[in-house]
């Protein structure tokens, strides 16, 4: 099999047991803080992995207008990057998921001619991390409204850490490169 099918039904996989999941999450009532916080994680990673196999297989980036991924204020992004300590979590990707330069090199070789390849990539991940956020956050408000209100939390911040800031990691690497290219 190709490929695009094998990542096709892993995403349409993470589909069905997302929706199972969802589907008996009013019945998950524990007394244990660690089953909960895996559970969230759960939430999160079948959520988000949806997007990041289908993202993997196709195009994704280009269901958004070219425009969204334009930085139209970079002043503000600063402001949120440094608020939210971006750079923190930029270094422990760099530490572990990312260090391999082999790795890091599918993304940019080091070469005037890789900033296009970076720009792409960089639109793949933020869009493969930004329907999964929109979707999380509603996930996490609904698991508070029906009182599991731990399970929302911890949904909601297992979220903010693994879809947020690697979408405002994202849109900075290309405020970088807009303002290299206006240079």
């Amino acid at each position: 099999m190709t490929k695009k099918v094998l990542l096709s039904l892993a995403s349409i996989f993470l589909i069905w047991q997302s929706f199972g999941l969802l589907s008996v999450i009013d019945t998950f009532r524990t007394d244990s803080l660690l089953f909960t916080i895996f559970m969230a994680w759960v939430i999160n990673l079948f959520i988000t992995g949806i997007f990041a196999f289908a993202g993997f297989a196709f195009p994704t980036q280009k269901l958004l207008p070219e425009k969204y991924y334009r930085i139209r204020n970079p002043v503000r992004l600063k402001k949120v990057y440094r608020a939210l300590k971006v750079s923190w979590f930029r270094k422990a990707l760099l530490a572990t998921l990312w260090k391999s330069r082999s790795q890091r090199k599918k993304y940019f070789d080091g070469k005037r001619e890789g900033i296009a390849n970076l720009v792409e990539q960089s639109m793949k991940s933020e869009f493969g991390h930004l329907i999964p956020f929109v979707l999380i956050t509603f996930v996490s408000g609904y698991l508070i409204l029906i009182h599991s209100i731990e399970l929302g939390i911890f949904s909601l911040l297992v979220n903010l850490i693994g879809n947020l800031y690697p979408i405002i990691l994202q849109r900075y690497h290309r405020m970088r490169i807009q303002a290299m290219s206006v240079a």
